[in-house]
Order: C-alpha cells, then structure tokens, then sequence
C-alpha cells in the first residue's frame, strides 16, 4: 500500500481496543518491545526515588496504562490526557474494573516481579486507579492543549507511543514537543517512550500512518525545548509480524533547565 494512503489517527475512525491486543497483549510478539523494555527503564529510572512530586501528567496513544505501574507510588496525582473520545472510554472501563476491560495482569506481574514483589502485583493496579484523578481530553491544535481547564504544572510528563501517531512530519513532532513541554515546570522531568522507523501501524483492517524518525530527531526536539538527556535507550525490534514495519522502541529520560 501507497503510504498516502495510509489513514490518520486523529482524523479516522481508530479503534482503541484493538492495538492492546494487537501490541500489549501477553499472547503477542511484541510482549519485550511494548510491556518489558518500558517498564524495565522506567523502574530503574525512579528506583532512587529522586523523581517525584505531586503531579504526573501521561500522554500516549490508545489506552495504554501498563507504564504507570512504575510510577505511580512516586506522585499523588495523576492526570492522562487523551485526543479520542473512544481512547477515554476505553480506559474508564478499566479505571472502574468494569466487565471486558482489558487486562492489564500480565503487566503489574513482570513490573512486581523486577521490584521482587512477584506476589504482589494486584496492588499495582489499586494504586493506579487511587492516583489516577483525571481522563481527560486534549487538543493539540490548540496552543494551550488543556484549553479550557486550567492544569497545576507538571513534575514529571510521560509521553508514550503519541507523537508518532500524531505528527504528520518533523514540524509537527516538534511543535507538538513544544506544547506537551509547557504543561511542565521548570526543572521536571520528562520520560519519552518513541516508536523508530515506522510509517505505519495496523488498526483492525487498516493502516495508519506514523511518522518515521530516528533517536536523533527526539533527542534534537528535546534539547531545542530546553531540556538536559538523561538517559537515552534504544532496544531493537524482537518481534515478527507484519503488524507494523518499525524496527526498534526508544526511550529516553530527561529534565527542563530552570
């Protein structure tokens, strides 16, 4: 297929209950690539506990929520913002534990298992949904994204598998960066979680677009916006399928100067 004619993700009809299956599951082959590699940098990131504070605001694409099992002890609230109105409703139904939301066990249990707590994973999930406080609705084509609910500024930002979804191009990526970093204040940290050198993604029957950039346009973005890398990591694609075309995840932790 023409990658013009690949559909959008903010602009097609996108199911949000299929890419966990799909992506997150523990029965497919992406399990180290979307589930292991995140959670395992994202643990030893905040294992000295020097990242924290009182707000945590997440960004990413679909429903996922498997990466707050890292953080959320780490800050009282919680606040994911969501472009897609079936994005919010997805992960209310696991917010509210209600009957065929996905489950997110297979998660809690590898991230209980790294901190050595393997039988303690069921509190993972309590945790999360204790913090988290708001599903809320963003527009990036706003300058203010949260427009008009105004949101204390940010300790820490999550930003997972979004911009690639949502850029159309480099200017878009970076203008986009730009916004999301306002939300953040002065000295936070921000935790990047990036799809590498894909131009699509697979939703039901269809194609949808990514865009296609390599670690050193997301560490480029980043410093032009007024951040100092911490960590930056890179993890080549494990699985097999024809799902996506992307060949490796990216992670990379930052701060903002003062």
């Amino acid at each position: 297929m023409n990658s013009s004619n690949y559909k959008s993700y903010h602009e097609d009809d996108f199911d949000a209950r299929n890419p966990l299956e799909n992506y997150f599951s523990d029965k497919v082959p992406f399990v180290d690539d979307s589930i292991k590699f995140p959670l395992e940098n994202l643990t030893k990131t905040f294992s000295d506990g020097h990242i924290t504070g009182n707000i945590l605001i997440e960004l990413s694409a679909s429903s996922t929520i498997h990466h707050l099992f890292a953080v959320c002890e780490f800050f009282k609230h919680i606040i994911v913002l969501k472009t897609r109105d079936e994005s919010i409703m997805e992960l209310k139904r696991w917010v509210d534990e209600r009957t065929g939301a996905f489950d997110w066990d297979h998660a809690a249990k590898h991230h209980a298992g790294l901190e050595g707590k393997s039988d303690q994973f069921q509190d993972k999930g309590r945790k999360v949904r204790s913090s988290l406080r708001h599903v809320m609705k963003c527009d990036l084509r706003k300058n203010n994204i949260v427009d008009p609910i105004p949101l204390p500024p940010a300790d820490c930002i999550i930003i997972a598998w979004f911009l690639e979804f949502m850029s159309k191009n480099q200017d878009e990526f970076e203008n986009y960066l730009k916004k999301i970093s306002k939300l953040l204040k002065p000295g936070g940290h921000l935790m990047f979680f990036g799809i590498l050198g894909a131009t699509y993604i697979t939703n039901r029957k269809d194609k949808f677009h990514l865009f296609n950039y390599d670690e050193n346009v997301a560490k480029k973005a980043l410093i032009a916006e007024g951040f100092v890398i911490d960590d930056c990591k890179i993890h080549k694609r494990t699985a097999v399928s024809d799902l996506s075309d992307y060949n490796g995840v990216l992670f990379i932790a930052a701060h903002k100067q003062k």
